[in-house]
């Protein structure tokens, strides 16, 4: 259901409808996570929901095309209409959001960075979970290459975008109950099934996405001089290759300025199947949160506990 997570609203912007989840304490430290390509934002709601309840005002929405957010069509789904969502959904708070915490994981990360590219004085600290935007589209197969130079015909486009979608929609199939309670497998189904427009966003977002080959967006980013950067990739990842680790430091700024984690064991999935590690790692670069009123921490915490999602 839409209200799935804490906070729950429906906003109207002219590229249609987003939904936006916002919750915590209302003067906690703001943190805004981005979430990925298939999975939409309830991937974060052990996460989210556990930083709230520590004290730090959380917002998530479903990028456009995913979960319960529309698909607006004739538009490129690349840095440009994901940075102009994001600011719908700030816009949407009753509270300021002038400065927060971005959280980017996979697909959202190298949205993150392209958003931090612009709008870095907005930002207090940057978390990449196994974020995309260096993968290196030299190392494609010749049809995915020329699917994303648009030369592949619109019919043979949505067949490939069909069985890559099949591929992930049976893997995760057999995905047992997460810790929260939801079968993944069976929400990644429905999407593909019941979202009419998610097919084509995602072939959309494949083509135009920051996805590949965005070194020169990090750079512009390690200019900025955004205080506080972490990034976090699973050692078992085969989506994002650890090996690029290195490269997404230097990219920022360096071991100096940006703290890089290999999380052991970890997969792609790490925002879901490690929360625990992730939210220790989020504290640990964005700060604990600001919070006056002990009562309404407090509050927090018995609203926003974990089993309770």
């Amino acid at each position: 259901p839409p209200d799935i997570l804490p906070g729950s609203r429906l906003i109207s912007t002219p590229h249609g409808t987003i939904s936006v989840s916002e919750f915590g304490p209302a003067h906690g430290k703001k943190i805004l996570f981005i979430h990925g390509i298939s999975t939409p934002s309830v991937v974060f709601g052990s996460l989210a929901t556990a930083l709230a309840a520590d004290g730090y005002r959380v917002m998530t929405f479903d990028l456009f095309g995913r979960g319960y957010s529309d698909a607006p069509v004739g538009v490129d789904y690349d840095e440009r209409l994901f940075t102009t969502e994001i600011l719908y959904a700030l816009y949407s708070s009753p509270l300021s959001w002038d400065r927060f915490s971005l959280v980017g994981y996979s697909l959202g990360g190298g949205i993150s960075v392209a958003f931090a590219a612009h709008f870095a004085e907005r930002i207090e600290a940057l978390v990449l979970f196994a974020p995309a935007g260096i993968l290196k589209g030299s190392k494609l197969g010749l049809l995915l290459k020329l699917a994303r130079g648009g030369w592949v015909p619109k019919v043979l486009e949505t067949y490939m975008v069909g069985k890559q979608l099949e591929v992930r929609t049976r893997a995760h199939a057999g995905d047992p109950l997460s810790e929260d309670g939801l079968n993944y497998g069976k929400i990644i189904g429905w999407q593909a099934r019941e979202h009419k427009g998610f097919a084509m966003a995602f072939g959309n977002t494949i083509r135009n996405g920051p996805i590949y080959d965005r070194e020169e967006e990090w750079r512009e980013v390690e200019k900025k001089g955004i205080e506080r950067i972490g990034i976090m990739v699973g050692a078992v990842d085969d989506v994002i290759p650890p090996t690029l680790l290195p490269e997404m430091v230097e990219l920022l700024g360096g071991e100096r300025r940006v703290r890089g984690e290999v999380l052991k064991d970890a997969g792609h999935a790490l925002v879901r199947d490690r929360w625990r590690e992730c939210m220790d790692f989020v504290v640990d670069v964005v700060g604990y949160p600001e919070e006056d009123d002990e009562e309404d921490l407090a509050a927090s915490r018995g609203s926003y506990v974990v089993s309770d999602f």
